[in-house]
């Protein structure tokens, strides 16, 4: 595996983006018929939220989706050669002076996303176009040389990493210093989190974000990257008013952890090729 990623990290950026974006295409299409990783978790997810889809949508979606993964991973390896003018032009934010606002209010900034678009470039880029480092919340991958090769490239921006399994006291750390935390909020839960409507009742979802957010007071926004034909992305921030939620209770936890959900949801129904179906969202409804 650090053999694979050094390999792909030393030869991807010496082709040009639009024609490695070619190659992704291309090699999407054939992993969905030769190397068909997690093909069944990506179609049984999508006939659970999309009911109404036949059989020729759903195919046609994760031949999509395999795509989208692909360009993912070859546009990671671009990321530390691009400069803040390159990401300017690959990367449009419709208002990033939400953050700054945010930041006025004292309490630290929580930024929400999730496995949609390129969820790498966009923390990476984001925090480059907006002069302010974020500090990420993420997972360890188990290949330990890849882990730290994987993170020398995502902290190059400025941007810090946080780890989920060891990440409360950090986060509260950053948040009283003022600073932006960024998180994906969308894996799977265990059972006994709190449940919500994602495409389907009762699907467990972490709480951690909203706990946090209404005991400190940060502010939230959510945001996601939307791929356009030609390559480019969009981010919009949305922001998630959370000063109507006076205490942690179970129902305040439970209704902004779903206003976050809703907001990825709408994302999904209007590009659901731009997320990561192979992941086994559902695996703990019920």
């Amino acid at each position: 595996m650090y053999i694979l990623f050094v390999i792909l990290k030393t030869i991807v950026p010496l082709f040009p983006l639009r024609f490695i974006r070619k190659i992704c295409r291309l090699k999407g299409r054939l992993f969905y018929y030769i190397l068909p990783v997690r093909k069944n978790t990506a179609i049984n997810n999508l006939k659970l939220a999309f009911p109404e889809k036949n059989e020729k949508e759903i195919k046609k979606i994760v031949k999509s989706c395999y795509i989208n993964i692909l360009t993912v991973i070859a546009e990671f390896f671009y990321m530390n050669k691009l400069d803040k003018k390159s990401l300017a032009g690959l990367i449009n934010m419709e208002n990033p002076e939400l953050i700054k606002e945010k930041l006025k209010q004292g309490n630290g900034l929580i930024l929400i996303s999730g496995h949609f678009g390129n969820w790498e470039l966009t923390a990476y880029g984001a925090a480059k176009l907006c002069n302010t480092p974020f500090n990420v919340v993420i997972k360890e991958q188990t290949n330990k040389k890849v882990n730290e090769e994987i993170n020398k490239i995502r902290s190059e921006a400025g941007n810090k990493l946080i780890d989920m399994r060891n990440s409360l006291r950090e986060i509260l750390t950053v948040l009283k210093n003022n600073g932006v935390v960024a998180m994906l909020g969308d894996q799977a839960a265990p059972k006994e989190n709190v449940k919500i409507n994602f495409f389907v009742k009762d699907v467990p979802a972490f709480e951690g974000t909203a706990k946090i957010a209404i005991k400190t007071g940060a502010a939230v926004l959510f945001g996601v990257s939307v791929r356009n034909p030609d390559g480019t992305y969009n981010v919009k921030l949305h922001e998630i008013d959370t000063s109507k939620y006076s205490d942690a209770s179970e129902e305040n936890i439970k209704n902004l952890t779903q206003e976050h959900a809703d907001l990825l949801a709408d994302y999904i129904r209007q590009g659901p090729d731009h997320w990561l179906w192979f992941h086994r969202r559902f695996k703990n409804v019920g």
